[in-house]
């Protein structure tokens, strides 16, 4: 006896994409949406970020644990510094823990950091800080404030770093 199954259209349960055109990431977070820079679908994983304070001797720090919808960067930066890009590290599909990040140069006194979440836009595997875009924090639907075209907050948390 032979069986054949086949599956076709969007059955129940499936993600479907709303009016802007943006896919449901995370199925199992009824009424969030994580979407991707450029509008892309995620791969159903939410995207998040723990970074938690910390202490050492400023060469390295340890994002708890960062979701990724794709391949991407965990990217640190001082507090209010403009930007400038202290360290990253690469981030696979799914849930990391204990990322460490090496710290260049290393911290000489204690700062306040911020760990943000990018993607890797233009697929090359490095962080490009002038190519690859942050993701945006998820959305969550049943909000009337939030807008899916003015995806603007990334998906980053602060912790501060005691060095000794």
């Amino acid at each position: 006896m032979v069986v054949l199954l086949s599956a076709c259209g969007s059955g129940d349960g499936a993600p479907v994409a709303d009016d802007d055109g943006v896919s449901p990431s995370s199925p199992a977070t009824a009424g969030q949406t994580t979407a991707l820079p450029g509008g892309r679908a995620g791969s159903g994983q939410q995207a998040d970020i723990e970074f938690e304070d910390q202490s050492g001797d400023g060469s390295t720090a340890l994002v708890g644990t960062v979701s990724a919808p794709e391949g991407g960067f965990v990217v640190l930066t001082a507090d209010g510094a403009d930007d400038a890009v202290l360290g990253w590290a690469d981030v696979q599909v799914g849930t990391s823990s204990d990322v460490e990040v090496s710290l260049d140069p290393p911290l000489a006194a204690d700062t306040a950091l911020v760990a943000t979440l990018y993607a890797d836009t233009d697929r090359d595997g490095s962080f490009d800080p002038g190519a690859d875009e942050v993701v945006p924090a998820p959305i969550d639907g049943g909000d009337a404030d939030d807008d899916v075209s003015q995806l603007s907050d990334p998906v980053e948390d602060d912790a501060q770093y005691t060095v000794g």
